[in-house]
């Protein structure tokens, strides 16, 4: 009977230690995720702050959607915008797909923005060789479907 409670703690202290290794590798990869995270924040909010201070957004914005003329500045300015946008979808799909983020993304939804959108669709257009294989290959069969 010693034995078999000898067995069970044995067993017990060997179950304790990998679930602790696993609890340790799951906070590794949190860690990572919350790194990765922090380091776009201040790459967008560096690229936000230098380019979009000086002008107002939201009125560029609207002279998009209504095909009104933009002048340079203005195209400069939703372009980089538009490049932001579709950067944080690749970001929200490659940390998905790592399994780090919960997400109601939707490659489907975004290529409709695609479609929707002429500008937001040249620029994903025109950085093709950029986005990672995976969240171009997803948005470009998404596109497929639509089309």
């Amino acid at each position: 009977m010693k034995e078999w409670i000898s067995y069970i703690t044995k067993l017990g202290a060997i179950g304790s230690v990998l679930f602790f290794a696993l609890e340790l590798h799951q906070n590794s990869l949190q860690l990572e995720a919350q790194s990765r995270y922090a380091q776009f924040e201040i790459q967008s909010y560096d690229t936000n702050r230098v380019v979009y201070a000086e002008e107002d957004l939201a009125s560029i914005l609207f002279k998009a959607r209504n095909d009104e003329p933009l002048s340079e500045i203005e195209s400069f300015i939703l372009q980089r915008y538009n490049g932001q946008l579709i950067r944080n979808w690749e970001f929200e799909f490659m940390e998905h797909r790592r399994g780090l983020l919960d997400s109601n993304l939707s490659a489907d939804r975004w290529a409709e923005n695609l479609i929707r959108n002429p500008h937001l669709l040249e620029v994903w257009n025109s950085r093709a060789a950029i986005w990672q294989s995976p969240f171009k290959d997803a948005l470009d069969d998404a596109l497929a479907k639509i089309n």
